[in-house]
């Protein structure tokens, strides 16, 4: 199958659920463009309207217009979102009234104890299920104090829940990072008013939050999503004779490590720059060769990772992928599926602990079922997939996909020729 011609995928999904909260908070009228319409920013849309906002779709802006988080009449369903969760968490920690948060399945088996250990040293009055380690999570508003935080897990989502919490403490609140990750609170947060230190010591960085309970409303342009850019340049690089252009996405650098071990593998990737952190991505058929994925680019690239291990799979060698623990705490077991997918399309593969060993091939891939588990990575790297299978190819609860990418294939076989 060849793969050619150029797609916009959905508004970054990480920004869209900061712009949607920050909106929350802010008190007043704030525009989202492009924001993503999968269903975890939906997740989010639904829980500012439960604490207040009015939300509204407005030539195709998202409007949302607050007067600060209100006390809800009902359970907060973050459905299949843990960056949701997570960061509601930190964000409803120093409000007065009572919260209940609660997702689907495979949320509430996601690891809380992460979040909720540094924000309990904050004074927050959190609780949850299996010693205050799961959701259903319970949060009863109170007042939190400053405090610095070092050796935290290299997360975001960790940083951010607390970052969000010293919006409302009683003095600045720091968390030190070794291993960088994701700064868009942070970073969104200076724009809409916010105290925000950022210092670069020698082997980590600091920032610094300055309370601020008041926010200022803004309008926010979301870009396009790196991680689902990642899956339309695989399918280009691994697919004979296509090229794909890729519009507007984001490539900041703690979000586009995917891009760095594509460019080692060989691939033919160019970034057309459209401002300091946007550029169009052109992809098209390469030669693949076998790299080792592991140690501190792991935080930049665990998203991407099950579409990498596809194009491993495509690759002159074998590739290692060590370190990355964390994708068995994801909406799947990441390792686990990643490998029944692999093995589904008959590539030669052994699962690790902490990752896979990945020995590729320029074989088609066999006729396969991949089973999914509802993962909408899983589903969206089989279906790339079985652009180089031989055979037919069954993608179980392939809906899985309307979690960030409704309407993926559809625009993945308008590409297809």
């Amino acid at each position: 199958m060849r793969l050619a011609g150029e797609v916009r995928p959905p508004g970054d999904k990480s920004i869209s659920h900061r712009c949607a909260l920050l909106a929350l908070v802010a008190n007043g009228h704030s525009e989202i463009t492009g924001i993503s319409k999968g269903g975890d920013v939906n997740s989010t849309l639904g829980l500012v309207e439960a604490l207040g906002a009015v939300v509204a779709e407005i030539n195709g802006r998202v409007v949302i217009d607050s007067k600060g988080v209100q006390e809800p009449r009902k359970i907060l369903d973050v459905g299949n979102s843990g960056t949701l969760l997570r960061l509601a968490t930190g964000m409803l920690a120093g409000y007065q009234g009572h919260f209940v948060l609660s997702g689907d399945e495979s949320v509430n088996s996601r690891p809380m104890d992460r979040i909720i250990e540094p924000l309990t040293v904050m004074g927050a009055n959190i609780t949850g299920r299996s010693g205050n380690k799961l959701a259903p999570i319970a949060i009863r508003g109170t007042s939190l104090s400053g405090r610095e935080f070092k050796g935290l897990p290299a997360s975001a989502q960790v940083k951010s829940a607390i970052l969000l919490a010293g919006l409302r403490a009683d003095s600045p609140t720091s968390v030190t990072e070794v291993i960088p990750t994701r700064p868009h609170t942070e970073e969104m947060l200076k724009e809409v008013g916010v105290d925000v230190d950022i210092v670069d010591q020698v082997g980590s960085t600091r920032i610094t939050i300055h309370p601020n309970p008041s926010i200022q409303a803004k309008s926010w342009k979301v870009p396009t999503d790196p991680s689902q850019a990642a899956f339309f340049i695989v399918g280009a690089l691994i697919s004979a004779k296509s090229e794909v252009l890729i519009k507007d996405v984001l490539v900041h650098e703690t979000r586009i490590g995917f891009l760095e071990v594509l460019k080692r593998m060989g691939a033919d990737v160019e970034l057309r720059m459209q401002s300091d952190s946007v550029a169009d991505i052109y992809a098209s058929s390469s030669t693949l060769r076998a790299t080792d994925i592991g140690g501190d680019e792991i935080p930049s690239v665990i998203d991407e990772l099950p579409i990498l291990a596809i194009a491993a799979a495509r690759a002159e060698g074998t590739s290692r992928i060590t370190g990355a623990d964390e994708l068995r705490i994801k909406e799947s077991d990441r390792i686990a599926t990643s490998m029944a997918m692999l093995r589904a399309f008959g590539v030669n593969a052994e699962e690790l602990q902490d990752g896979m060993v990945i020995t590729g091939s320029d074989r088609p891939f066999k006729s396969a079922i991949v089973e999914t588990k509802f993962d909408h990575r899983i589903a969206m790297s089989a279906a790339i997939g079985s652009s180089v299978s031989a055979g037919e190819v069954e993608i179980r609860d392939a809906s899985s996909v309307d979690t960030s990418y409704p309407g993926f294939l559809s625009v993945l076989l308008d590409l297809a020729e």
